[in-house]
């Protein structure tokens, strides 16, 4: 993470030697030239390693010479290419598209999405990572790339911002491109601290600007189709959700509870869709979670809590990441008074009311596609899209307060009203 050894540990880091290597050489303690006892063209690289290699050829420093060193031609300073020129400007969309985040999930849902719907281009690519930034922008058809997130904000010609970063970037960027007169897409997390929703609240106002949510099981037809049955009861309702997530352990980011861990990055989905499929807010959770004083598993990702709804439904959310691979990622039930509905994992629906019915797909259909047309939709007819800052404020909040309520083993109050009312005043 960046952080240095203490030098009453560890004196001599990778990092210190080299710097102090480099003052050697600086103030001529250390002479380089006389260490040299191999020079090679750079076109003769591979000859160069395999003298490294040979002990025999009792090498020391090996040089390698570029063209430009030899050249009369040579630049006074170096100054870093930010921002590289892909393809020409495509001028048949009336949207454009700056993608903020060169992950897996651009590559795989969002980008080729977004090519499907009409009037719409990929303009820009800002990735960290520039090469895999220019690799994105070549093979989605984006203008440009760059590794400088102001070049997005400042280009006029960008509409709205698809924010795809990881989760403690998520809410800087969003109010940055909102403030910059963006429409913003950002991927949830919306937020980690009740903080930032109220930034992002301010920001959304204060610019005019749409920001939805990438909620995309509301979007999600067997999803869709619970909510339809769950429509028809006539009082409160029971729901559990159980989410099991072995690949978020490790040394993977998502794990790592102080930026979010599994329960602001991706729990925050259930609680979200547990309010969609209600329609009632949330009042109350009481949670549980496993040790939390070992490394592995990380007992903040590992969560049982029970909710109180508004209407009087009760709902449980059980979310690990110790389970076995093979067990199934999300299983969501929910009963009411002569209705029962399960989903699994996309690809499968369990309707028993008077009648059983059951379907499955073959390729779960999540829901990505229909969310990113609802939203650019929204966006040309100048209406609120269907996910707005408040949903994505609420589940980021009952997040906080399940770890809040594991923490202190204590109920613990949603109160989404004092967030939204602070950030107004």
């Amino acid at each position: 993470k960046g952080q240095d050894y203490p030098v009453a540990y560890v004196r001599w880091t990778e990092n210190r030697n080299m710097e102090e290597f480099l003052r050697l050489v600086s103030t001529g303690r250390v002479q380089l030239r006389p260490l040299v006892t191999h020079r090679f063209q750079l076109e003769e690289a591979t000859r160069a390693y395999q003298t490294i290699l040979d002990p025999a050829s009792n090498s020391l420093a090996v040089l390698l010479r570029y063209p430009a060193a030899e050249s009369s031609d040579i630049p006074s300073e170096f100054a870093p290419q930010r921002r590289i020129q892909v393809a020409s400007p495509q001028s048949s969309a009336d949207l454009r598209v700056g993608l903020v985040g060169a992950g897996n999930l651009a590559r795989w849902a969002h980008l080729p999405n977004l090519k499907k719907i009409p009037g719409v281009n990929l303009h820009a690519v800002y990735s960290a990572n520039g090469a895999r930034g220019k690799s994105y922008a070549r093979r989605f058809g984006a203008s440009y790339c760059s590794s400088d997130y102001d070049a997005i904000l400042k280009d006029h010609e960008i509409d709205i911002v698809l924010i795809l970063s990881r989760n403690q970037d998520h809410a800087s960027q969003a109010v940055a491109a909102l403030r910059a007169g963006k429409h913003v897409f950002l991927e949830k997390p919306m937020a980690l601290t009740v903080e930032e929703c109220r930034e992002i609240n301010r920001a959304v106002k204060e610019s005019g600007r749409q920001l939805t949510v990438g909620f995309n099981r509301r979007f999600a037809p067997f999803y869709r189709e619970q909510k339809h049955q769950l429509a028809r009861r006539t009082g409160p309702a029971v729901i559990n959700c159980r989410v099991n997530s072995p690949g978020i352990s490790g040394s993977y980011w998502m794990a790592d509870p102080s930026i979010g861990g599994a329960i602001l990055g991706e729990a925050c989905h259930f609680a979200d869709l547990m309010y969609w499929l209600l329609e009632s807010e949330p009042l109350s959770v009481a949670a549980y979670s496993l040790p939390t004083d070992q490394k592995e598993p990380v007992g903040q990702n590992n969560m049982a809590a029970s909710f109180r709804f508004a209407d009087g439904s009760i709902g449980n959310l059980t979310y690990c990441t110790v389970g076995s691979k093979k067990s199934a990622g999300e299983r969501v039930e929910v009963f009411a008074q002569g209705v029962g509905v399960e989903t699994a994992d996309f690809k499968r629906l369990s309707i028993k009311t008077s009648i059983e019915q059951n379907r499955s797909l073959w390729w779960g259909e999540k829901g990505y596609k229909a969310q990113l047309e609802s939203f650019i939709d929204g966006i040309r007819k100048g209406i609120p899209p269907e996910v707005t800052f408040i949903d994505g404020a609420r589940a980021t909040i009952v997040c906080l307060r399940m770890l809040e309520s594991a923490r202190t083993l204590e109920p613990s109050v949603i109160d989404l009203d004092d967030v939204l009312s602070r950030s107004n005043s």
